[in-house]
């Protein structure tokens, strides 16, 4: 028996716009209702109330969709989402979504359509993993989507985002203040717009004080632990010697600490080290860490709030203003 998935994928389409075209709420184009019509009756499809509850009821449940590199979500963010949700009745559903790959070109989308196939009135889309066009796509489909710690332009009201460059500068000039010229970096991995703004504003600010980083003292990391350890390996055997280390976030830079101490390096004393993130357990490490914070859980905020109003005719007061903040801890000091 065919599905509505079935329907879907003969007629090019979205579930969302199956959806609308069973329900008859929602506009589809013309041509969309001729090719919806043409694949269920090539399917046989009959329309069930299975399926026209995916445009017509009231799930009272809000999807959050992210990948294991869209940043820490922890607790303590999940909870105020709840919190938010928690006068509307509405509860919070989590996936892993996944990332798009040369074997698998559309795997962002079905990880949310299977999100979307579990009732959701709604979805937060974290991080900037979904390529721009699969999100623009996705919202014609789906009208009901926020996007957080992430900017499209076309979607200026849905958009709750950081802006990475200015808080990538913050993190250069720092050390720059601090009297370091003989800088180290663990990047992250360069496929996401967050990403590439962030080294590019770290970047600038070394160049504009004159400062570039030596070719060897560059690591590609990928935000993991593993990296953070193995990068700050590596860098301790490259020459030139350096007395800062600039980490893209702070899990790569807590493991540094880690490598580097272990390897007898005095941490700040000798070598400082700056994260990126603000995690609950950055205060936590020895020594702590200084670090950028990203504002998650005010972002978080604001984008359920707009997603409430969206869904559920609420309006609630919604932020778009997110600054970038310099967290000044213990491991990076003021050279001599």
């Amino acid at each position: 028996m065919a599905t509505i998935r079935d329907v879907a994928k003969l007629a090019g389409v979205g579930i969302g716009t199956v959806s609308r075209v069973i329900s008859g709420n929602g506009s589809v184009s013309n041509k969309t209702l001729i090719k919806v019509n043409d694949a269920m009756a090539a399917l046989k499809f009959i329309p069930n109330t299975s399926a026209q509850s995916l445009s017509s009821k009231r799930f009272n449940t809000i999807g959050l969709w992210g990948t294991k590199s869209s940043g820490e979500m922890s607790r303590a963010t999940l909870t105020k989402i709840e919190r938010e949700l928690q006068p509307f009745d509405v509860s919070l559903i989590t996936t892993d979504g996944e990332r798009n790959s040369v074997n698998h070109p559309n795997a962002s989308r079905l990880s949310i359509d299977k999100l979307i196939n579990k009732g959701c009135d709604g979805l937060i889309i974290w991080g900037s993993d979904m390529p721009e066009f699969d999100i623009l796509q996705l919202e014609k489909e789906f009208p009901n989507i926020v996007l957080l710690n992430n900017n499209v332009k076309a979607m200026p009201e849905k958009s709750f985002a950081f802006n990475h460059y200015d808080a990538g500068y913050i993190a250069g000039q720092h050390l720059v203040d601090n009297g370091h010229k003989e800088i180290a970096y663990i990047s992250g991995w360069f496929d996401t717009s967050d990403a590439n703004e962030r080294h590019h504003g770290f970047i600038d600010a070394l160049n504009e004080n004159n400062i570039s980083i030596h070719e060897n003292l560059i690591y590609r990391g990928d935000y993991t632990f593993k990296k953070g350890f193995e990068g700050a390996n590596y860098l301790f055997n490259q020459e030139p010697n350096f007395t800062a280390l600039f980490c893209a976030n702070d899990q790569s830079a807590m493991s540094a600490i880690s490598a580097l101490s272990s390897k007898g390096v005095d941490i700040p004393n000798e070598v400082s080290v700056l994260g990126y993130d603000n995690m609950n357990i950055a205060s936590y490490t020895n020594p702590p860490l200084s670090t950028i914070n990203v504002p998650v859980q005010k972002m978080a905020v604001s984008a359920v709030r707009k997603l409430i109003n969206l869904c559920y005719g609420a309006d609630l007061e919604i932020d778009y203003s997110f600054d970038a903040k310099l967290i000044e801890r213990q491991s990076v000091i003021q050279l001599n």
